[in-house]
């Protein structure tokens, strides 16, 4: 997954965050940048996640959902 960023501010935004040290960081960035920041960093996480392709964690939860217990 490719992301687009529609503005200079969101392009520093995740220029920020890539190099933020702790969550400490991110938050602080997310507080100052707002809402531009919570958009920037939830493309980010789901950009990385979208290329996890195991299911080892999800099975048990699945295998439970389709028996509904």
């Amino acid at each position: 997954m490719e992301f687009l960023l529609q503005n200079k501010i969101q392009h520093k935004i995740a220029d920020l965050l890539w190099v933020a040290r702790d969550q400490a960081a991110v938050n602080d960035i997310c507080r100052v940048f707002g809402v531009d920041a919570l958009i920037v960093l939830n493309m980010m996480l789901a950009s990385y996640y979208d290329k996890i392709d195991a299911t080892d964690l999800s099975e048990p939860i699945l295998k439970r959902i389709k028996h509904g217990t």
